[in-house]
């Protein structure tokens, strides 16, 4: 790989992060506050409801685009199939860094896969039906923490990645 691809898939697996990461932050502190003003409810949960399907392609081509550049980046860094099947390379600085960044991307996709198809869902039909209904209040708080959770684990994932190109900070 030349160096202007390797920048090139360094840059796109910055701007794929910033779209990912982004989208969350903004649902967080943008989006479901200014919801939960509005009068109209029916409306919020249509609204929720829109932009979660929207963000969930979204964030599933980024995801795509982060495994894929993450990859080419790791190759172009000399870290192939060969370190990766070292338990040395493991237990290394930068391979323990690596090992904790993927299996952390691995519980996001457990739970985004949970909240995608099975929480968020539940949650915005429970609300379009009976959206006082307490069981739709918990419906949409538990959807409220998949989203939380996933948001921190999101963040820890981006300083990974900060420590695998600048060190660990111990």
């Amino acid at each position: 790989m030349t160096h202007g691809w390797y920048i090139a898939s360094i840059a796109l697996h910055i701007i794929a992060a910033c779209l990912w990461v982004g989208g969350m932050l903004f649902l967080v502190f943008v989006l479901v506050p200014a919801l939960r003003r509005l009068q109209d409810r029916a409306l919020a949960v249509q609204l929720m409801r829109e932009t979660g399907r929207r963000y969930r392609s979204v964030g599933s081509a980024t995801l795509a685009v982060l495994m894929f550049t993450g990859t080419t980046n790791l190759l172009a860094r000399g870290i192939g199939t060969a370190t990766l099947a070292s338990p040395e390379f493991w237990r290394s600085s930068f391979g323990s860094v690596l090992a904790f960044k993927l299996w952390t991307v691995v519980i996001i996709l457990l739970l985004s896969a949970l909240h995608d198809f099975f929480v968020g869902p539940r949650a915005s039909e429970a609300l379009r039906r009976q959206p006082d209904d307490p069981a739709a209040l918990r419906w949409r708080a538990c959807a409220s923490w998949f989203g939380r959770v996933n948001l921190v684990l999101a963040l820890i994932v981006v300083v990974c990645g900060v420590m695998l190109v600048r060190g660990r900070p111990w």
